[in-house]
């Protein structure tokens, strides 16, 4: 399992992310949200959305409007990123490291905040080798910290933690790769969000996805792989 923005591809810098929330927050009011979730969370897009849904699920499932406005609100937010992602540059390796991994055997997740027609695009965009799923923001499941993504991509392919491993490039990657029992991989360009990761607890951290892959291929034995 790999995350997407930050890990595989540079989506951050190529986001209206400020003018984004001025068309998120008016919306969330609009539709009923709690003047103090915008206390709560005064910056932000994804975090905010994230906020909204756990209140709108902390009583149980969460209703059909609630959830109609859940999509919308998550619409918006795709569109912000579809503004900006055929922009967002691979990271280094990123394609190496997925076709690596599919040539040795291995289903590719890529489980992430954001939406995964986002995500399908870049991977079009870029002629990158395609996962084999993409789980993202329109599951409308809660977004990491929270394990639910990576719990929904070992569902998916019907396998346990010890048969997976996540890499991701922030502590809310590593949060949850640990409490969905998985192994973790930090893969963060800067060397302050490495060091962070190595804080948290991130045990193997790396530059860049080809960093990782020369990793991989060291470390993994032929008939072991495929378990990835």
């Amino acid at each position: 399992m790999l995350d997407f923005d930050g890990t595989i591809a540079h989506l951050q810098p190529e986001v209206d992310w400020a003018g984004g929330r001025r068309v998120l927050e008016p919306y969330l009011r609009s539709a009923g949200a709690p003047a103090d979730l915008f206390v709560e969370i005064p910056q932000g897009n994804l975090p905010l959305y994230d906020a909204y849904r756990a209140r709108l699920a902390a009583n149980g499932a969460i209703s059909r409007a609630a959830a109609a406005v859940l999509r919308r609100a998550s619409e918006i937010i795709e569109d912000l990123e579809l503004a900006g992602v055929d922009r967002a540059q691979p990271i280094a390796g990123a394609h190496e490291l997925i076709s690596q991994l599919r040539a040795e055997g291995a289903k590719v997740a890529i489980v992430t905040a954001n939406s995964s027609r986002t995500v399908a695009r870049w991977f079009k965009v870029n002629r990158a080798p395609a996962p084999d799923a993409i789980i993202g923001r329109d599951t409308m499941l809660a977004l990491k910290p929270s394990p639910a993504t990576v719990i929904r991509a070992l569902e998916t392919f019907s396998v346990r933690p010890i048969q997976a491993a996540f890499a991701g490039d922030t502590e809310a990657d590593l949060i949850a790769a640990r409490e969905a029992g998985v192994r973790f991989y930090g893969v963060a360009m800067s060397a302050a969000s490495r060091e962070r990761l190595a804080a948290a607890g991130a045990r193997k951290v790396f530059d860049s996805p080809a960093a990782l892959a020369n990793h991989l291929r060291r470390s993994t034995p032929a008939r072991h792989r495929g378990t990835k």
